[in-house]
């Protein structure tokens, strides 16, 4: 009977200490996973050296070796899908119309900077082809019709980019993503989140994003090890962005938190800091 005992504490000590490596094994696996360097996403191009959204920046923002460019997209009247952030053309040219109210022939006798045209996306597609990737964000009213989408994906699969995975479309109205979705499901999507979208964040809301999304797009400035923990317990990916003055001084932290994406101003300063951090 001792012997009995003997054997089976024994056998007890050899299972638990199976059981912990395994554990420990499975703990540094998915610490493992977490350690893969984050996307670069090149914020309209290498916006801090070159005029935003032009092809002088995407140029810039390849040549650093961002992973992707990333490309704001808003329709002009006569419905063609440009690359612009703002409602209005003020603030990155020498005009100062709404997109909306200036036809592509208009907005091309614009100056986007440095001499450089407000381009379509497909003039971005045709210029770069599948040297990088696609980074896309619908620029839409929750109120607009939802006509933008449509004509997107069709672009997609005319330059085959979908099936090739070279793109990426995010965007703040749900309704646009969940429009891209049911017209072709094997288009990655990312749901921006705006600041207060961030502070009432939680597990059921990002199961419901993950309906239709990957990832989510908070602004770095509202992230902290708890948000990116919840966001990875639900199986996501969260890129973040930044406000151009604060990227320098958050950028070690999203490292640190070790976040999915980057969506960055300056692609060279980031893979440098990124480097140094390894």
């Amino acid at each position: 009977m001792k012997n009995y005992l003997n054997i089976l504490l024994i056998s007890l000590c050899v299972s638990l200490i199976s059981c912990s490596t395994t554990a420990s094994s499975n703990t540094k696996d998915i610490e493992k996973t977490r350690e893969i360097q984050p996307l670069t996403i090149a914020h309209r191009g290498a916006s801090e050296l070159e005029p935003e959204h032009t092809l002088l920046s995407y140029e810039r923002a390849i040549k650093d070796k961002a992973d992707f460019i990333e490309i704001d997209l808003r329709q002009s009247k006569d419905g063609e899908l440009v690359a612009i952030h703002d409602e209005t053309v003020e603030r990155t040219t020498n005009g100062t119309d709404r997109v909306s109210d200036l036809t592509l022939a208009e907005l091309k006798e614009l100056d986007a900077g440095k001499g450089q045209k407000i381009v379509t996306i497909e003039e971005i597609i045709e210029e770069f082809g599948t040297s990088t990737n696609y980074y896309i964000e619908t620029k839409t009213d929750p109120n607009d019709p939802l006509v933008m989408e449509q004509k997107l994906v069709d672009l997609l699969s005319k330059y085959d980019l979908i099936d090739r995975k070279k793109v990426v479309v995010q965007s703040f109205n749900e309704k646009s993503l969940e429009k891209i979705h049911s017209i072709n499901k094997r288009i990655p999507l990312v749901r921006l989140l705006n600041n207060e979208e961030i502070q009432e964040l939680n597990l059921d809301t990002l199961n419901n994003i993950k309906e239709f999304a990957y990832a989510v797009g908070p602004n770095a400035q509202f992230i902290d090890d708890d948000i990116v923990s919840m966001v990875h317990n639900a199986r996501m990916e969260i890129h973040v962005f930044f406000y151009p003055d604060d990227e320098k001084e958050l950028t070690p932290k999203m490292l640190t938190l070790k976040v999915d994406g980057l969506i960055t101003n300056n692609p060279a300063y980031t893979k440098e800091v990124i480097d140094s951090s390894k």
